[in-house]
């Protein structure tokens, strides 16, 4: 040993005793703990961060529900069929049936409306990137206020059997019939109407005007929707109040002033009566 040491010495190389060996595995280790988390911060995102591109560019707040009337039925993801619930948020993969009844959903990112009509299946969906639908209208008919989106946040969309409707920030009908052509009614600003399965193709839709697109076939050029929906019932400067929610918080407030000045008269009168009454005592 001595020999081999004395050798180890003239070339020198480090002796190989139990305190080196015994640093040289700690040193071991504290590499390896190095390597390991720079290797966990390269692939994990930071406290707090988004974990998906689609989380951190469309947040999905999910759907509640504003007001409904008539026979509505909910299908949670995974759940069984239920009846709405005034205030329920409705999570992705939500289905919907209105039947005979009607309901509003209040867009929770925003607080845009969508009434939803009678006869009317769709399913809540998810933004993601490159497919930003929102609904999905199986069939049936809905209308839409969608408030203005500005900046770099995404347009509103929608989808159907037939066809991609994407707005930022519009009032707009929306109908699916049996055979799946949708038929988009526009009252005010404007609306992109594309196809589902005729990529690369899609119209501008104004106000006063309507497309239709068919499965398997491009928009048809807008046309002035008296044209192809005489009948229909376009509503005017004040059509946001035809959303149940506006409506019952516009009778609420009137009924709040109504009974605030009913209340305050009654007191005057209760006063002016303890005024007179004092006045008559000898």
């Amino acid at each position: 040993m001595k020999v081999v040491a004395h050798r180890l010495a003239r070339t020198g190389a480090p002796i190989l005793t139990a305190r080196n060996c015994a640093r040289a595995a700690i040193l071991l280790a504290l590499l390896q703990c190095v390597a390991f988390s720079l290797c966990l911060g390269q692939t994990a995102p930071p406290q707090g961060a988004a974990s998906t591109p689609s989380s951190r560019f469309a947040p999905f707040a999910g759907a509640a529900i504003s007001e409904w009337r008539g026979p509505v039925q909910i299908q949670l993801p995974g759940g069984a069929v239920g009846h709405p619930i005034r205030g329920q948020v409705l999570p992705e993969g939500t289905v919907l049936e209105t039947w005979e009844g009607q309901l509003v959903l209040l867009l929770r990112s925003d607080e845009s409306e969508v009434l939803v009509q009678p006869h009317t299946r769709l399913i809540l969906q998810a933004p993601q990137p490159g497919n930003w639908d929102a609904l999905q209208i199986i069939i049936g008919r809905v209308r839409a206020y969608i408030r203005k989106r500005t900046g770099g946040a995404p347009p509103f969309q929608m989808g159907t059997p037939s066809a991609v409707i994407a707005v930022r920030g519009t009032r707009f009908d929306v109908e699916v019939n049996a055979r799946g052509v949708s038929e988009v009614d526009v009252f005010e600003g404007l609306v992109e109407v594309g196809s589902t399965t005729v990529p690369g193709v899609s119209v501008l839709v104004s106000p006063g005007m309507s497309t239709r697109v068919a499965i398997g076939t491009p928009p048809e050029p807008p046309v002035p929707t008296r044209e192809i929906r005489p009948d229909l019932e376009v509503p005017d400067q004040l059509a946001k109040l035809e959303f149940a929610r506006e409506s019952a918080l516009q009778a609420r407030r009137s009924s709040d002033a109504e009974f605030g000045e009913r209340a305050d008269a009654e007191v005057d009168e209760v006063v002016d009566e303890s005024r007179e009454s004092e006045k008559k005592k000898p």
